[in-house]
């Protein structure tokens, strides 16, 4: 997420771009849904007002946290970019990674979920997870007022010079070329998970099912954007990618590990993992692909986008499978 955007109001010495005013107005929206989510329901008023409390201090905490965490990964990836470490938490403006915002929100609602109690930890995060998708979404329209998150392919033909196909992008020496619009796929994509979310609230899933879509997602858009971060020790897959490839992957593993304790290891864990297992490889060769067939973008990221889609089914399944079989451990105790 860039903050360097088009200034919006200015008056004298005060300056402030559309980047700050979308970023604001999603995260007050995103609260506001999270607060309605988490709120609702049949409990006594106090137990009402101090979950109200408890998510005032989650706001807070987001804020710094996720400001934090976004700022810092970006400096590890583009310290080129900042005159010193220090500098680069001198301004709100700037550039944020969307994995260390991501973070920041997560452990701030972790925080805040311990506090509220074991009996509400599962509405809290579920409410916190459907308000981060909302913010996520929201502020992916940032972008439309700076030169970030555009994709590697350049848009010639007219027909296709608009949303949501392309976006125009300034470049340092003045001229200018329509870039694939990959923070307007993001937007719509996201938008459909924050959706997917809130329904997976109210059947009473797991958070960790939200976050699990919103990671595969991020594989797939970072993998198409041209200013994508990356480690400093590889140029290759991006921060982002490993970032959702590590949280799938470790995801997985506990809720098998998870699930074979409780009624042991069956055949179907090795149909989940070999599944998620064949996802992973398909999105690793796909990014190897793409990055060496330029040509071949549409066809490219449609196959790594079903391959994500696997990773995504098999975590949940197994997730799934795992929370049956605890239940029915529970029953038998």
């Amino acid at each position: 997420m860039n903050l360097e955007t088009v200034t919006a109001i200015y008056s004298g010495d005060l300056r402030i771009g559309y980047g700050i005013i979308i970023a604001a107005m999603a995260f007050i929206s995103s609260w506001f849904m999270t607060c309605s989510l988490a709120c609702a329901g049949k409990e006594e008023r106090p137990v009402r007002a101090k979950r109200f409390a408890l998510l005032l201090i989650y706001g807070a905490f987001s804020v710094i946290l996720a400001g934090f965490f976004g700022r810092l990964i970006h400096w590890y990836s583009h310290y080129e970019s900042y005159e010193s470490f220090s500098s680069a938490f001198v301004s709100v403006e700037g550039r944020y990674h969307e994995s260390g915002m991501m973070l920041g929100f997560i452990i701030s609602a972790v925080l805040c979920t311990l506090i509220s109690g074991k009996d509400s930890t599962k509405k809290m995060m579920g409410a916190c997870a459907s308000g981060q998708m909302l913010f996520m979404t929201l502020v992916s329209l940032v972008s439309m007022f700076s030169d970030s998150d555009r994709g590697k392919a350049v848009i010639t033909d007219p027909a296709y010079q608009g949303l949501p196909f392309s976006y125009i992008t300034y470049l340092s020496d003045g001229s200018s070329q329509y870039r694939t619009a990959v923070f307007f796929w993001k937007f719509m994509l996201l938008g459909i998970i924050t959706v997917i979310s809130v329904v997976l609230y109210l059947k009473g899933r797991s958070a960790l099912e939200t976050y699990v879509c919103y990671f595969a997602a991020m594989a797939l858009l970072d993998s198409a954007r041209y200013d994508a971060s990356f480690l400093r020790s590889n140029g290759f897959v991006s921060l982002m990618q490993i970032v959702s490839g590590v949280f799938l992957l470790i995801t997985l593993i506990v809720f098998v590990i998870r699930s074979a304790r409780a009624r042991g290891f069956h055949a179907y864990h090795v149909l989940f993992i070999l599944a998620f297992l064949s996802g992973l490889s398909l999105t690793g060769y796909m990014e190897y692909y793409v990055q060496r067939h330029g040509n071949l973008y549409p066809y490219c990221y449609l196959i790594m986008a079903v391959a994500c889609m696997a990773m995504v089914l098999s975590v949940i399944a197994v997730h799934r499978r795992s929370n049956k079989t605890s239940l029915k451990g529970e029953k038998d105790k």
